[in-house]
């Protein structure tokens, strides 16, 4: 196999590791427990996808512990959507980082390896 050829095989295989890291997030979502007041879904790319409010929650509520209670959930859900999602980052990180042993010597192929494992 020649080194183009080489180079092009593990190029496409970087490739599937993004398309494959691209997949899982597009495919991801985060949501609270159905059963509180205020449930909260986003997608793997940080957009609100759904809200949902216990009826009668507005009645119950001043406007602004409406608003908090809102905000509290959102925020609450970002943060456990960020922990699932580094952890799918991570996992495509440890999978991108490893170039083959037969790029290993190329020097933008080592420069490349070393920003990666540097991002981790």
């Amino acid at each position: 196999m020649s080194r183009a050829e080489q180079a092009s095989e593990t190029i496409g295989a970087l490739l599937d590791a993004v398309y494959e890291w691209e997949a899982e997030v597009d495919a991801f979502t985060t949501t609270g427990d159905d059963d509180a007041d205020v449930v909260v879904t986003h997608d793997g790319r940080g957009r609100m996808i759904e809200m949902t409010i216990r009826p009668g929650l507005q009645l119950e509520l001043t406007v602004s512990e409406l608003e908090d209670a809102v905000n509290a959930e959102i925020a609450h859900n970002a943060k456990r959507a960020q922990g699932a999602l580094d952890a799918i980052s991570e996992k495509f990180l440890n999978k991108f980082a490893h170039i083959p042993e037969e790029m290993a010597n190329h020097p933008v192929a080592a420069r490349l390896a070393t920003a990666l494992r540097a991002a981790q």
